[in-house]
C-alpha cells in the first residue's frame, strides 16, 4: 500500500524526504475535488495525506465521503503557518489513520 501526500510544495517536500514517493501539489491542481476521488478509487493507496488548504477546498459532499470510508486512510494535517486554533498531534493523527495507538504494547 502506498501513502500520498496532497497539499502545498512546502508540505509535499517534507514528505517526499521522509520517504512518500507520490504527491500533488495545490498549486498546480486545477480540480482538487476530482483528484481526491479518482485518487480514492486506487486500490493501491492505503494512506492519503492532505493539509488544511486543501481539504477546505473540497465540497461537502466529498467531505461527508471521506469521514465515512474505511479505506483508504485520509489524514488532515496543519498546513505550515496554519491559523487553526485546534490541531491534533502527530500521535492523534496516525491514530485516526491507523485505527490504533501505535505506542500501546
Amino acid at each position: 500500500m502506498k501513502m500520498v501526500a496532497v497539499g502545498s510544495k512546502e508540505m509535499c517536500t517534507g514528505l517526499r524526504l521522509a520517504g512518500v514517493k507520490e504527491f500533488y501539489h495545490r498549486e498546480d491542481t486545477k480540480d482538487m475535488t476530482a483528484l481526491i476521488e479518482n485518487l480514492l478509487k486506487r486500490e493501491d493507496i492505503g494512506i492519503i495525506i492532505i493539509d488544511d488548504g486543501s481539504y477546505s477546498i473540497l465540497n461537502w459532499a466529498l467531505k461527508r465521503k471521506i469521514e465515512t470510508i474505511a479505506k483508504p486512510s485520509i489524514v488532515a494535517v496543519p498546513d505550515y503557518g496554519s491559523t487553526t486554533v485546534e490541531s491534533e498531534s502527530l500521535e492523534a493523527l496516525v491514530k485516526r489513520a491507523l485505527g490504533f495507538d501505535l505506542k500501546k504494547k
